[in-house]
């Protein structure tokens, strides 16, 4: 048994959750594309133990519904391999990572596949988990241990009581039930009636510039995560049912560590919901009444009351209020955001070209993104129930809200002194 924290306690919830819904997957993860040759299986083999290492509930097997964690798994347990059609290509890859995500873990708590074939000289590893052992900050430094870079994260604090009550604890808890009880007119995104999931999730990834993010967050005076989102809100309004009433509700989860946990492995997120202004007519609106929406997360970052509901509620209640908050009435989405590495990692000397997000649906959900940086290169993945019409639009889309954010907020450019010396 592992020691009770934070993130044991902000886990159990996902586990909960996971409990009530057993045909919703809750793993997140990642894909690795390197460049190199495909290792060997004792190579493989030594990359888990590192993992395994780093975070110790990761060593358990899988969880019987209603169970704590098994006893202790063996390396090849956590391991898979998967050839691909010879020179398939990104089309290949893409094709076996759907496959391999839409047959949940059973027997382990993690899982590595590797993905090889598509193209010479090329590999991937597909690493994922439930999301009650890690959040999407953790599996950044779960990449880290793996690759053996500096700074290893740790395991979080010993627990610490919770804050006294006060006049302010007591108007938080106020608000926080308020907020599951009172009514959210949501709009759902997937067909009238239709019930997700209704098979297997798409899933679906766009590479931008990350350096260009940021340029826009500047000019227009916001940050690189309002960006994010103006740019779904964008992306979405034209799929919009028509006459929809109400309004897009987003949760976005908010990463807790501070101090102590600041590099502690574990899940240390909340949801902040955040209503995405598809309703606007211009891109420029649609960033401005953002970075006004998302004020709650900014000054929930530093809110000492701001997991009050779940420090009062009993334990055994934690699953059943995730649910609620999750559910599809009240939340259209989940739109998270990981920061990664900002310079390249190697694997065995071998670089690593792109690292993909994988993102997990909720149960009656027909839409999630993530939003993932890593060496200068910001990836929006999609997660979709095949059921919603013209989702393999919605990258296109929202890469199109950043070339609207740039005509609107960034300066022209000028021609150079060397552009006239090279014109016709």
């Amino acid at each position: 048994m592992h020691e009770h924290d934070a993130a044991t306690a902000a886990g159990e919830r996902w586990f909960a959750y996971a409990a009530a819904y057993p045909h919703s997957s809750m793993e997140i993860g990642g894909v690795a594309v390197v460049a190199g040759p495909t290792p060997s299986t004792a190579e493989l083999h030594a990359l888990i133990d590192l993992v395994r290492a780093a975070h110790p509930p990761l060593r358990d097997r899988a969880r019987v519904r209603g169970a704590s964690a098994g006893g202790p798994a063996e390396p090849a347990e956590h391991l898979q391999e998967v050839a691909l059609p010879a020179h398939g290509g990104d089309v290949a890859l893409h094709a076996a990572i759907e496959r391999v995500c839409a047959q949940p873990l059973t027997d382990v708590s993690w899982g590595m596949t590797l993905l090889h074939g598509h193209r010479d000289n090329e590999f991937a590893l597909l690493l994922r988990a439930h999301h009650g052992l890690l959040d999407g900050v953790s599996l950044i430094g779960i990449t880290l241990a793996a690759v053996r870079e500096p700074g290893l994260p740790h395991r979080c604090a010993p627990p610490v009581p919770p804050p006294s009550w006060t006049t302010a604890r007591v108007r938080a808890l106020v608000r926080a039930v308020a907020g599951l009880a009172l009514p959210a007119r949501t709009i759902s995104l997937g067909p009238t009636r239709g019930q997700a999931p209704t098979g297997p999730p798409k899933r679906l990834w766009v590479p931008t510039s990350l350096p260009r993010m940021k340029a826009i967050a500047l000019a227009a005076g916001t940050s690189l995560n309002d960006v994010y989102l103006a740019a779904l809100a964008g992306a979405l309004r034209p799929g919009l049912p028509d006459r929809a009433t109400g309004a897009v509700r987003a949760m976005v989860p908010l990463n807790t560590r501070h101090g102590s946990t600041s590099t502690a492995l574990g899940n240390f997120h909340r949801g902040v919901p955040v209503v995405l202004p598809c309703h606007l007519p211009t891109a420029a609106e649609r960033l401005a009444a953002t970075h006004l929406a998302t004020a709650n997360i900014r000054a929930g970052r530093n809110d000492p009351d701001a997991d009050v509901l779940y420090e009062t509620l009993p334990t055994r209640w934690h699953g059943r209020a995730l649910a609620w908050a999750l559910h599809p009435r009240r939340t259209t989405m989940v739109a998270t955001h990981v920061p990664g590495p900002a310079h390249p990692l190697e694997l065995d000397g071998h670089s690593i070209d792109a690292l993909l997000p994988l993102m997990f649906l909720p149960a009656g959900h027909h839409l999630s993104v993530c939003l993932s940086e890593y060496a200068g290169t910001a990836h929006l993945a999609v997660v979709a129930d095949p059921s919603l019409p013209d989702i393999e639009e919605l990258p296109t889309r929202w890469l199109a809200e950043l070339d609207a954010f740039e005509a609107s907020f960034t300066p022209p450019r000028h021609p150079s002194v060397a552009d006239a010396r090279s014109a016709p």
